[in-house]
C-alpha cells in the first residue's frame, strides 16, 4: 500500500512571531513587541469597556490597561510621541527579520516516519513561499539529521492579511483529494495530468476547519441534518474568540475571551 503524510506547516513549525508597535518615523526599530494572541484581542475591540483607546494609522484600537502602561514608558523612554505609532508586521513579512527569529521543530509530531518509505509533504498556509524559505531550509537540515526527507512542499497563500479560513481549508481538501485520485484539478474540475496517487492519505493539521472540512465529506452524508456541520449557524462572536485561541497555548486563558482546552476543545466566555 503507498501511503502519504500530509503536514500543515505549523504542526511542526512553531515560531514566535510578535506584532511591532512602531513609531512611524523610525518604522524599522520596534518600540514594544506583543503576542499574536493580545494582537487579535485589540484588534477586535474587546477592551472597549477599559477607555484605553489609541489611535494608528487613523484607526481606533483599545488596549489593555496593562500593555498601555507599558507602551507609555517605552514612548518616553524612546521619545516617540504615542500618536504617531503603527502596527508592523515584519516578522511576518520580511525576510531578512524572520530570519534571526525564535523557532521551534517539533520533531515529536513527525519522527514517527522514520525509516519508512512513506512520502511526506507540507502544506504552508500562513505566508507566501519567499517569507518561508529560509526557514524551511532550517527544517530540512534538522529532518535529514533525523532520517526525514520532505518530498515536495505546497504554499497555498500568497498574502499574511485578510486569510479565508474556509478558502485555505477548501484549498487543502482539494489537494489531498487529488492525491487519493491521481489527477491535479483546474478550478473545481479534474484534468488529464497525472500526479501521484496513494491509498492512503493522512493529514495533519492544527486548523479544525481544515480537519472538520477534510473529514465531513466522508461521514456527512451518514449523519443527520441536526449534527452536520454548519460554519454559517455559528454565532461571529464565538468563531471570532476561537479564532483567538486557536494561536494559544493548551490550557491557556484570555482575559474575556475564554480558555483553550485543545485543538479541538474550546471554552469561550458569553
Amino acid at each position: 500500500m503507498k501511503s502519504s503524510h500530509f503536514f500543515d506547516i505549523d504542526t511542526i513549525l512553531t515560531v514566535d512571531n510578535k506584532v511591532w508597535i512602531i513609531d512611524k518615523n523610525n518604522p524599522n526599530i520596534p518600540i514594544m513587541k506583543i503576542s499574536q494572541s493580545d494582537f487579535n484581542l485589540i484588534r477586535s475591540g474587546i477592551y472597549r469597556s477599559q477607555n484605553s483607546k489609541i489611535d494608528l494609522n487613523g484607526k481606533s484600537y483599545y488596549f489593555p490597561k496593562e500593555i498601555i502602561g507599558k507602551l507609555k514608558i517605552k514612548c518616553k523612554n524612546h521619545k516617540s510621541d504615542i500618536s504617531n505609532l503603527s502596527f508592523s508586521m515584519q516578522e511576518f513579512l520580511n525576510k531578512e527579520v524572520i530570519e534571526n527569529i525564535d523557532y521551534d521543530i517539533n520533531l515529536q509530531n513527525i519522527i514517527h516516519l522514520k525509516n519508512t518509505n512513506d512520502d511526506i509533504y507540507f502544506i504552508c498556509s500562513k505566508n507566501n513561499k519567499i517569507n518561508y524559505e529560509t526557514i524551511i531550509k532550517k527544517i530540512e537540515d534538522k529532518l535529514k539529521e533525523n532520517g526525514l526527507i520532505i518530498k515536495n512542499y505546497y504554499f497555498i497563500s500568497e498574502t499574511f492579511f485578510n486569510r479565508n479560513e474556509d478558502d485555505i481549508a477548501y484549498k487543502k481538501v482539494k489537494l489531498l483529494i487529488q492525491h487519493l485520485i491521481g489527477f491535479k484539478t483546474n478550478v473545481d474540475k479534474f484534468i488529464d495530468e497525472p500526479i501521484d496517487k496513494y491509498d492512503e492519505v493522512r493529514f495533519y493539521d492544527d486548523d479544525t476547519v481544515a480537519l472538520y472540512s477534510f473529514a465531513m465529506p466522508q461521514t456527512e452524508k451518514n449523519l443527520p441534518p441536526t449534527h452536520r456541520l454548519n460554519r454559517e449557524s455559528i454565532p461571529q462572536w464565538i468563531s471570532e474568540r476561537i479564532c483567538v485561541l486557536q494561536i494559544c497555548e493548551d490550557g491557556d486563558i484570555v482575559d474575556g475571551v475564554g480558555q483553550k482546552v485543545s485543538d479541538r476543545v474550546f471554552y469561550v466566555i458569553e
